[in-house]
């Protein structure tokens, strides 16, 4: 029963181990990932999940003042889980640390994304759990007699008499020395991993086809112009000469306190945008070389002259367009109030 189990659950394993392993190290290597002054930080992350989330109490007053060791404390518990899940060691332990991991980043990270199943975290909460409740059944792991014959040539040769505890306090020291020393070198050859890891953090993205003749696309629906002496009724945000100059230019919408994004489009057009990812909260930015606005959390983009349309990433839903008018004496843009 045992083996027939371990070859069952062999799947999951690899699959859960490899992820987080994979997961933690990123985070590792990733400069920005403990910079609070940087894109799609852990710090901007939590200001952006403590809008939704039924966690927001304690994200506010616990998690984002001790955002540094709690980043540290994720990136190090993924890779010691997924160690755990890979070896077989502590293997339970390790399983309901990736739960407990799983669960909180569906708590905060995937708590806003509707329907809930397009969610990344809840999916591996499952699998965690399933892997905790019925164990990997022995089947390749370091423990038993391969962790005894180990133990047996480090020294102790009474290795075979160890109650379970002393064998489990064990099995979790050697995970939390693995995954120490590979927290040691991504913070000391934080290239040589990124090597090994390939692009990890990020990917270019391919904006969707245009439907007609490049050059074609009509100006936005949610933009108007407006004479000399007429009154705009809004908020100015801009001026044309400043967004032909730079591309892109961001503000802050004043009914929502959202951060905003003006663009002006390849044929001239000026489009708008509420800048807030559909997926998790996190602002996104514009990517001039590939033409999208891109989340730096989870990897979503979305099309600006195709309505803020969902390019990629773990949402189906597109941006919140914002109407602006633009008065063509002297190119102020302003948003529609």
């Amino acid at each position: 029963m045992d083996r027939w189990l371990g070859r069952v659950m062999l799947p999951l394993r690899l699959f859960l181990g490899v992820t987080f392993v994979y997961a933690g190290v990123v985070k590792l290597v990733d400069p920005s990932f403990l910079d609070a002054s940087a894109p799609g930080s852990l710090v901007e992350q939590l200001h952006a999940f403590a809008r939704d989330s039924p966690l927001a109490p304690l994200i506010t007053t616990i998690a984002i003042p001790l955002a540094v060791p709690i980043g540290l404390l994720i990136a190090v518990g993924e890779v010691a889980v997924g160690l755990g899940a890979l070896l077989g060691l502590a293997g339970r332990l390790a399983a309901w640390g990736g739960f407990t991991i799983s669960a909180l980043f569906f708590l905060t990270a995937s708590w806003a994304t509707h329907p809930y199943f397009y969610g990344p975290d809840l999916p591996y909460a499952a699998g965690w759990l399933t892997l905790a409740l019925a164990g990997d059944g022995g089947w390749y792991t370091l423990r038993g007699h391969a962790f005894t014959r180990l133990a047996a040539r480090l020294g102790d040769p009474d290795a075979d008499d160890w109650s379970p505890e002393r064998r489990a306090f064990l099995e979790t020291l050697t995970l939390g020395i693995a995954a120490a020393g590979i927290a040691a070198v991504a913070f000391t050859r934080p290239d040589f991993l990124r090597g090994l890891l390939g692009s990890a953090s990020s990917s270019s993205v391919q904006p969707a086809a245009s439907t007609g003749p490049a050059g074609s696309l009509a100006p936005s629906a949610a933009t108007a112009a407006i004479g000399a002496g007429a009154t705009p009724g809004g908020i100015a945000i801009g001026t044309v000469a400043a967004l032909s100059a730079s591309g892109s230019a961001t503000f802050n919408v004043p009914s929502s306190g959202d951060p905003g994004v003006l663009i002006k489009l390849a044929n001239g057009s000026i489009v708008a945008f509420d800048a807030v990812c559909t997926h998790a909260g996190c602002t996104v930015e514009y990517v001039p070389q590939d033409s999208a606005l891109e989340c730096p959390c989870h990897g979503a983009a979305f099309d600006p002259a195709h309505g803020g349309a969902v390019l990629a990433g773990p949402t189906s839903q597109p941006l919140l367009t914002l109407p602006i008018t633009i008065d063509r004496t002297s190119g102020q843009i302003w948003l529609a109030g």
